[in-house]
């Protein structure tokens, strides 16, 4: 398997409408006559492979039954069971990706739900000890995925007939933190199946009838010229205060220049910053990386700046701000802030209270002009997709190849542009900066493999001291430099034995 450096998300959404919709092979009719409309006998569009499913016309799996884990969490539920059509855009959308799947294969899909990551991770680890057949494939949050991989729970897909990661379907931004080895071990993916990975996705959201009262830069502007940065965002909020509602006292009803959470919004701004905490060696090992400590104090002292400014309004705790929690853009709907930090899923959520409010969409800020881009982070609860290890069975774990496979493809051609038109382009974005914004955006998806199930809590750390007015971070340095090494060497232990096993 090759691991690209292509940006995937770029492409996959600006360019959906360049492309014309492909299939891997026709779907046959239904016998309960429940097929969906697919769009499946569009012709195929072979100028570019890397969007080609390369899957058999004639593969054929009996009608055989194939169970999946997924999540019942906020912004995932509906990712991959659809009962019926008629209940909306997305489950409509999701009903005929499972249909055109089922019919391309000959296979029925089934799912299993559990209540959370935590819970659906234990199970999926109890199931493979005992060699549980019953579950084979898994969508579970990428937090808690990436343990379970480490811990033996997957299959290597790397090494799987008819799965072909490399596809511009899948995530190539995900196959680089999910790739484990310089070998390319790689026990998970993720790909439009995951509406996660849109919805999970950080930006900054700003009211432009609010800018242009107060004669403030145009944002779109300020991003295209590469100012966008911590900055420019103190400066533009930090004395934005008014006590709205008169009472004399600093308080969630006052009008601020920017509204903010302490616990996920804190995580993007590492990311943002172009600050990776590992990273790749020569020879493709991970590898602690502590070059970038002198950015790292930077970057806290200016979020700290941000945080403690008059003219920032902070929601603290999980109650307020969590996935699945709406405080933020509630305020900022209400207009009760210049700009605010949110995720796409809080807009989608309540895009209903946003409509009479003229806004625009920035990404997360840089640390500095000079960083080279921005980078985009998704919150490390999107889905990650894995294949149970207790498959032993070629004949079997081929047919799971082909269906990730088919799943992936199939939700590239029928579920993402169901969300991106009917959601993200045509309820979300307002002009047509926005739009190119959006595309920029979703161009440069980045992750850090240090916030994914480590034994370091540097995601903890970093929430209890960013918002504070002293961050206070060098002391953490070597402490965190030294439990990265020992978690990476611990972790190479456990790939060893699945490599020997």
């Amino acid at each position: 398997m090759k691991i690209l450096s292509k940006k995937f998300l770029a492409v996959l959404l600006a360019g959906m409408m360049l492309l014309p919709l492909a299939a891997c092979a026709e779907t046959e009719d239904d016998p309960e006559n429940t097929k969906a409309s697919t769009d499946s006998n569009t012709e195929v569009d072979t100028s570019n492979q890397d969007y080609v499913c390369d899957l058999p016309d004639d593969l054929d799996f009996k009608n055989v039954t194939v169970t999946l884990l997924y999540v019942k969490r906020d912004g995932r539920s509906d990712e991959m069971p659809s009962e019926k059509l008629g209940l909306g855009t997305i489950s409509d959308a999701v009903y005929e990706r499972n249909v055109a799947v089922e019919n391309q294969l000959n296979v029925k899909l089934s799912f299993v739900e559990e209540v959370d990551d935590a819970t659906a991770s234990s199970s999926l680890k109890t199931m493979v000890q005992a060699g549980d057949k019953s579950v084979e494939l898994s969508t579970i949050g990428t937090y808690f995925a990436l343990g379970n991989a480490i811990e033996g729970c997957h299959l290597d897909m790397s090494r799987l007939m008819y799965m072909d990661t490399s596809k511009h379907y899948w995530s190539q931004e995900y196959n680089e933190i999910a790739t484990f080895t310089s070998d390319n071990m790689q026990f998970l993916a993720t790909s439009p199946a995951a509406l996660s990975l849109f919805r999970l996705t950080y930006l900054t959201i700003y009211n432009r009838e609010l800018f242009a009262e107060r004669n403030l830069p145009d944002l779109y502007k300020t991003v295209e010229e590469g100012k966008w940065t911590l900055d420019c965002q103190y400066g533009l909020v930090a004395d934005e205060y008014v006590d709205k509602d008169g009472d004399g006292s600093v308080s969630e009803g006052d009008f601020y220049g920017f509204i903010t959470g302490d616990i996920i919004s804190v995580d993007a701004y590492t990311v943002a910053s172009g600050i990776r905490f590992i990273v790749r060696d020569e020879n493709g090992d991970w590898v602690s990386n502590m070059t970038m400590s002198e950015n790292l104090l930077n970057m806290a002292e200016k979020v700290s700046d941000l945080y403690t400014a008059q003219g920032s309004y902070v929601y603290r705790g999980t109650s307020y701000d969590d996935i699945g929690k709406y405080s933020i853009i509630e305020k900022f709907a209400a207009e009760g802030g210049l700009m605010a930090t949110t995720q796409f899923l809080s807009i989608e959520k309540r895009i209903d209270a946003l409509a009479d409010i003229s806004y625009g969409i920035v990404p997360m800020p840089k640390l500095s002009v000079g960083q080279e881009k921005y980078h985009t982070y998704v919150q490390d609860q999107l889905s990650a997709f894995g294949i149970s290890a207790a498959v032993g069975d070629q004949e079997r774990q081929e047919l799971l190849g082909a269906l990730m496979e088919s799943i992936a493809y199939n939700s590239y051609l029928i579920v993402r542009p169901a969300y991106y038109d009917s959601t993200l382009s045509l309820r979300f974005m307002q002009d047509p900066q926005s739009g190119e914004i959006l595309d920029m955006m979703f161009e440069t998806i980045s992750f850090d493999r240090a916030y994914l199930n480590f034994s370091v809590d540097i995601k903890g750390t970093m929430r209890d001291k960013l918002p504070s007015s002293n961050p206070a971070l060098s002391s953490q340095l070597r402490a965190w430099e030294k439990g990265i090494q020992n978690a990476l060497a611990k972790e190479q232990r456990s790939l060893d034995k699945l490599t020997k096993s």
